[in-house]
């Protein structure tokens, strides 16, 4: 999961090198500050949905538990998969970050990325923050934020034309489907080339007003300008991260499905495949941190249109969500403290 010059100064959570002991406390404030806020957004939003972990828990007792281990096996991998991003960028320089520590990362990033929604730009001062305190020049730390934000909106566009190519199942709901997909192409391409536009130092190209608000967005900017372009503009690096954020929503779909034969439903590969893009299509379009009741919604409403029962829908829905999100939280917080707070 690439130049104006952006706008003066460190952005929340990122460190500025060679600054002096005031700009040090100063970068320690706001990461504490930035740490914070992730912590009080999951809190809210573990409160506002504590009877999805009662539920989560009671359907856990009742399904089949060699499915379980297969869907937590899935959900594993996808960290893997986001790891394997930033080591497509970190292959290519002298710097070797163990696949452990890109692996704790991609936990902590997840819990930021879902505590503070922004399209996933609020990862972006992680990952600086992270590489850096492990020995990882400016320049490749800049092109793992740029690899990493673009090839994302990428893979998300392949992702979605491929599981509407396979939905024979959708109905009525086509032209809304493909409306919602078109706005989401759209939006994503036209981010995607002005990152691209930005990053290569065109000047009369300059970030919208107020985007520099978005939480991790000052990161992502000074990311454009810093990071190499054999690095952020490699035709190889982009394609292969591309291909990794391209497994991850594979590897989505399939704990989709074993949840479904946990609890007793034989779907089509393929179809839960659609289902699950068409829910990640609606989280992605909402502003609702990490997707919460969207997703959910959408998922149950896909599941169902392609024939599972309204009560197995929502079932796998609620341990999808479960394994996803509610599980990864504690795990996410504690790494996400040392990473932003060290």
């Amino acid at each position: 999961m690439t130049g104006v010059r952006p706008h003066a100064g460190p952005g929340p959570l990122e460190a500025r090198p060679g600054g002096g002991l005031p700009e040090v406390a100063a970068r320690r404030g706001w990461r504490s500050w930035g740490f914070g806020l992730a912590l009080l957004a999951a809190l809210i939003l573990v409160v506002a949905r504590a009877s999805d972990e009662r539920e989560f828990a009671r359907l856990l007792k009742q399904s089949a538990p060699a499915w379980l281990f297969v869907a937590a096996l899935l959900q594993a991998a996808t960290y893997l998969s986001q790891s394997a991003v930033w080591r497509a960028v970190l292959r290519r320089t002298r710097f070797r970050v163990s696949l452990g520590a890109l692996y704790a990362m991609s936990f902590a990033k997840l819990f930021v990325d879902q505590a503070l929604p922004s399209a996933g730009i609020s990862g972006a001062a992680l990952i600086v923050h992270g590489l850096e305190r492990r020995g990882v020049a400016r320049g490749p730390v800049m092109a793992c934020v740029v690899v990493e934000t673009m090839t994302n909106y990428t893979a998300l566009i392949l992702a979605l034309l491929v599981a509407l190519g396979m939905a024979d199942w959708i109905g009525e709901a086509r032209t809304l489907v493909w409306a919602a997909t078109a706005v989401l192409i759209a939006l994503s391409g036209a981010l995607i080339v002005f990152l691209l536009r930005l990053s290569r130092g065109d000047a009369g190209h300059r970030p919208p007003r107020g985007f520099a608000r978005i939480p991790g967005a000052r990161t992502l900017l000074h990311a454009l300008s810093e990071a190499p372009p054999e690095l952020a503009h490699s035709a190889r690096v982009l394609t292969e991260a591309t291909g990794f954020n391209f497994i991850i929503h594979l590897l989505d779909a399939a704990t989709l499905w074993a949840l479904l034969r946990a609890i007793g439903v034989d779907a089509a590969p393929t179809s839960v495949f659609t289902a699950f893009m068409l829910s990640a299509l609606a989280r992605t379009l909402g502003v609702i941190p990490g997707g919460l009741g969207t997703f959910e919604a959408a998922s149950t409403g896909a599941l169902t249109l392609m024939g599972v029962p309204l009560a197995a829908a929502l079932s796998a829905t609620v341990l999808f969500r479960g394994f996803s999100f509610y599980l990864p939280l504690l795990p996410g917080l504690w790494l996400s403290r040392g990473e932003l707070r060290e």
